[in-house]
């Protein structure tokens, strides 16, 4: 039996306040998740990965092999579980591959911290080819990932989606970041055309995946974050969206992100401060439920945050993700109300999560 550092609530009193949470009522103390780790290079942090990090070291799908992962799934969820965090931890596959890319047919490279992509599209009419072809060894592997978890759970454990991108993201990442930026502005429809077909390859892999993926008390998770949602849940990330004008967001992601989020009943958007001059759009997106923040490495801080963070809570369900510390969150308990509020945390130690997760639930004290 693993001893918890923090009192673990019983999975029932976990699953309501996930429901408070997601039904934007008042919550005892926000909902926190946690993840122990030094840094967020977080390829580095599987064991089995490591002998793949080498600078220019090319990977293809059947480098990875599954079950060499699996004592490293095993052992961060027993952290969580010594940690006695409300958040469910949820197995993801490896989270350090770029699974979109990968499957829209990008050479996939190491370097000594993380995999990268290399972009293939030079003329746009290259476009036309890309489809999912279900027998792609990227999407294989992918759900091969997927399948092993299922059966490692034992129902232990919720299974997610990874980082898996978002449509800027992904035509960024097969013409190069400039080249999408000037492709806008001279070959609009066929951009827009791209980006919608992205969308649909994208939402493809993911419905592959949900459908299985059993439910998990009834639910399902947001992977990565690690929030429980009571119905089918997507998030997902337009990283690149800081390089266009609002304009641009408008007429080429606006109609992107409301397509992934109309099949599902829990949404999320993962956000970083570099894209807050877009954040009255994102808001205005009626099936956008939850806005991920970044406390990002080099500021802004928490405190500086606090404008974008509070108009995010008056209409939406809030994910702060970072290494927050007591200090961040003693100004949170401050200026913020008590609803909407999750906070995935990466921690040095398990230690160190516990003395957080203690902060938070003496939240109004």
């Amino acid at each position: 039996m693993v001893q918890a550092v923090g009192q673990r609530p019983a999975i029932s009193e976990r699953l309501h306040m996930h429901r408070l949470y997601w039904q934007r009522k008042e919550q005892p103390y926000p909902l926190a998740a946690f993840r122990v780790a030094k840094d967020f290079f977080f390829s580095r942090h599987f064991q089995a990965a490591r002998h793949l990090l080498v600078l220019g070291k090319r990977i293809e799908a059947e480098t990875l092999r599954v079950e060499e992962f699996l004592g490293d799934y095993e052992r961060m969820f027993q952290d969580t579980e010594k940690i006695g965090q409300d958040g469910f931890w949820t197995a993801e596959p490896f989270t350090g591959i770029p699974w979109m890319e990968a499957i829209l047919g990008c050479e996939i490279q190491a370097s000594d911290e993380s995999f990268i992509s290399k972009p293939w599209l030079k003329d746009l009419a290259q476009a036309e080819q890309l489809r999912l072809d279900r027998g792609n060894p990227w999407l294989q592997k992918y759900l091969e990932f997927t399948d092993a978890l299922v059966a490692f759970s034992k129902g232990r454990f919720p299974v997610g989606m990874p980082i898996m991108r978002g449509p800027s993201d992904m035509v960024g990442a097969l013409m190069g970041q400039a080249e999408m930026v000037y492709a806008l502005e001279d070959e609009p429809a066929r951009m827009k055309a791209l980006f919608l077909k992205v969308t649909e390859i994208f939402l493809q892999v993911q419905e592959l995946q949900r459908s299985r993926i059993p439910p998990f008390f009834g639910g399902w998770a947001l992977g990565f974050y690690h929030v429980w949602c009571p119905g089918p849940a997507i998030w997902y990330q337009d990283d690149l969206s800081a390089l266009l004008s609002p304009e641009l967001f408008r007429s080429f992601l606006v109609p992107t992100s409301r397509k992934i989020c109309e099949g599902y009943a829990y949404t999320a958007v993962h956000l970083h401060p570099a894209s807050f001059f877009l954040l009255d759009e994102i808001l205005a997106n009626e099936k956008l439920t939850a806005v991920e923040v970044n406390k990002d490495v080099g500021g802004p801080s928490v405190e500086e945050m606090l404008p974008e963070l509070g108009k995010i809570l008056a209409r939406k369900n809030l994910i702060l993700w970072g290494d927050l510390t007591i200090q961040d969150l003693e100004v949170i308990r401050k200026k913020l109300p008590l609803r909407r509020l999750f906070f995935h945390v990466i921690a040095p130690s398990v230690e160190e999560a516990g003395e957080l997760l203690r902060f938070i639930r003496n939240w109004r004290t």
